[in-house]
């Protein structure tokens, strides 16, 4: 998956998780908060309609008393004058369009001296105007029978009792304006309501199904109701109310506003579905806006991958666009400044590999895929049909029969992972002739150590190998010990340096002197030194065997050539032979003599150095041994 993708991929959940838990958390502080004002929004509506209805009870009180005040009811007499004066005052304010309804007056005991208006029929007071009303305190009022309920306050006026009931105008258009979501209480609780449904609705005491099932029981809850408002809740048949009474300031009445709990809850769906609207938003414009922040940050790695890629492809040419100066942009310049030395440096790596007669192979063991310098075509007929290993030069070359088990041999080890033991082969050249080449590897692990790729040279070595054979061939030996002379151990030697740069291994050489050699002369015979002379070459050619070439310096002095000193050690080689002159040989007189010997060595590593130099550095180390006690072998000091 691409990094872009995976980013934005993780900046969603982030964004997905973060935007949730805020908005269930501002829904919780929102829930709570839409509560809270819809608590405070009926609380105040409570005491605003407690006061419109206290003002309008205050005005029902001052026309109450300014009706008691007239002379024919202020002073109002029980004979056939008075009631005419009364009823001539009461026919003057009682009309249909009027908001008295209904006035009396009556004695102590209820009975009624003089009524007009509605039910101005009715034997008793309580008939005309509520009974519960009195020091004109004003009361809810219904007539028996009536649909509509009244307002209706008495008091007492010198001997007798007045009794006024206004209409409910005033209170129903307060009601009203709460849309139905007030009612009303009297001291005497007493309730009055308009329906929903249309009509007012009134009584006293109401209980569950009273009032078109609106309320159920509501008592104790007003009961405790006092100047600021008192909060409750009851359930009807629709569901729970929630209820706030406030109680007006003069009267002792009590506005009771409501409203459905569900309103409540629709206030919070809504709070909720707003929230949530604006969450969405957020999350939206937070992901595009993340989403395009990604792009643009990830655009420059896109534009060095798509760089890498045409190189890649050939395209040496192809540069990251520098487009600007921040951090991006020092990336650029140095991704730019990278392969500006990469490619100069492959252009002189490869100026190199084709200008030196050495071919460099490389062999992808993961792939099975070989590829060879292009020189190689110089020096080798074979073109193969593809880079697969199978049609490679290293399976497909013509090695010289006597070399083709051991080249099989170590090819088959190379694809282990290890390196050519035996590395000089003869192989066909473009020509149809066998040359000597040397074939080195070194293998490239991976992090578990397996081998994933092997990296070869081939160099050619014709010339000095043959020269070597030739050497061989044509050597001149000592006649008495039967070892190189002198001269043959120096052009072996001399050989030895032109290779060494090619084999990439070091070689050592070994200077021999028999300890007081003069003794055997001497005390002896010489026939006795030139058996000593030989028991010293057999010994020095046994011990170095194929690892090297011995030869005769002069004297009783031997020089030992070591080939390869990396794996096959000179100290190891001089302390066998060491060992074995020291135990010695039977002469022909029939004596035994123990021979010993002081080594000189030292380890050549390049060619800088000329024949003549590496024997007497061997020389000096003899030397040193000399002085020191004889009988042992020691390196150069360098």
């Amino acid at each position: 998956m691409k990094i872009k993708i995976k980013l934005i991929i993780v900046t969603a959940i982030l964004l997905i998780v973060t935007v949730t838990a805020f908005g269930v958390f501002l829904n919780i502080v929102l829930n709570s908060t839409a509560q809270t004002l819809f608590d405070n929004y009926l609380r105040d509506v409570s005491k605003l309609q407690a006061l419109d209805i206290d003002d309008f009870l205050n005005d029902l009180s001052d026309r109450y008393n300014a009706i008691t005040s007239l002379p024919a009811i202020k002073n109002f007499s029980d004979n056939a004058q008075g009631k005419a004066a009364a009823e001539k005052a009461f026919d003057a304010l009682v009309s249909a369009d009027a908001p008295l309804a209904s006035a009396v007056i009556f004695d102590d005991s209820g009975k009624v001296i003089v009524a007009k208006g509605e039910n101005s029929g009715v034997a008793t007071a309580s008939g005309i105007c509520n009974d519960k009303a009195a020091d004109g305190k004003a009361a809810i009022f219904a007539a028996e029978g009536a649909d509509t309920f009244s307002i209706s306050l008495k008091d007492k006026v010198g001997k007798f009792n007045v009794g006024l009931v206004f209409r409910n105008t005033g209170i129903a258009n307060i009601i009203q304006r709460s849309k139905g979501l007030l009612f009303v209480v009297d001291p005497y609780d007493s309730v009055a309501s308009v329906s929903q449904k249309g009509g007012d609705h009134y009584g006293g005491n109401y209980s569950a199904g009273d009032i078109d099932n609106q309320f159920l029981i509501y008592k104790d809850f007003v009961s405790g109701a006092s100047v600021e408002p008192s909060y409750g809740s009851f359930d009807n048949d629709t569901g729970k109310l929630i209820a706030y009474a406030a109680q007006t300031p003069t009267h002792g009445w009590r506005a009771v506003v409501y409203q459905s709990a569900s309103e409540a809850t629709s206030l919070s769906s809504s709070v909720s579905g707003t929230v949530t609207g604006i969450a969405v938003a957020m999350l939206v414009i937070f992901l595009v806006a993340a989403i395009i922040l990604i792009i643009v940050v990830t655009k420059p790695f896109y534009k060095i991958q798509e760089t890498l890629l045409k190189i890649s492809r050939g395209d040496h040419e192809a540069r990251v666009e520098i487009m600007s100066k921040n951090e991006y942009g020092d990336i650029a310049r140095v991704f730019n400044d990278i392969v500006d030395n990469i490619i100069v440096s492959e252009s002189r790596y490869r100026t190199i590999i084709e200008m030196s007669d050495n071919i460099i192979f490389e062999w992808n063991l993961t792939t099975k895929e070989v590829i060879f310098s292009n020189n190689f075509n110089k020096k080798f007929s074979y073109r193969a049909p593809s880079e697969h290993f199978a049609d490679s030069f290293l399976i497909k070359c013509k090695v010289h029969p006597e070399d083709a088990d051991r080249y099989t041999n170590d090819l088959q080890q190379l694809e282990k992972g290890e390196n050519f033991k035996h590395n000089e082969y003869r192989i066909k050249n473009i020509y149809g002739d066998y040359i000597w080449v040397l074939i080195r590897t070194a293998s490239i692990l991976d992090q578990d150590g397996k081998a994933v790729k092997i990296v070869g040279v081939i160099v050619d070595i014709d010339r000095a190998k043959k020269s070597e054979n030739i050497l061989t061939a044509r050597a001149s030996f000592d006649s008495l010990t039967n070892v190189f002379n002198r001269e043959t151990i120096e052009v072996a030697i001399n050989n030895e340096i032109e290779l060494i740069a090619a084999r990439k291994t070091e070689f050592a050489i070994l200077f021999v002197d028999i300890d007081d050699f003069k003794f055997y002369n001497d005390q002896y015979s010489h026939a006795t030194g030139d058996q000593v002379l030989r028991f010293t070459a057999t010994t020095i050619k046994n011990a170095v065997g194929d690892k090297g070439m011995v030869g005769r310096y002069g004297g009783d002095e031997f020089i030992v050539c070591v080939k390869d000193a990396d794996a096959n050690d000179p100290a190891i080689i001089a302390q066998q032979i060491l060992n074995t002159l020291k135990e010695g040989f039977d002469s022909d007189s029939g004596d035994h003599f123990s021979v010993n010997v002081s080594i000189g060595i030292s380890v050549i590593k390049d060619n800088t150095k000329r024949v003549e130099e590496i024997i007497g550095q061997a020389d000096d180390a003899m030397y040193r041994i000399k002085k020191s006690g004889k009988s042992n072998f020691g390196f150069l000091e360098t």
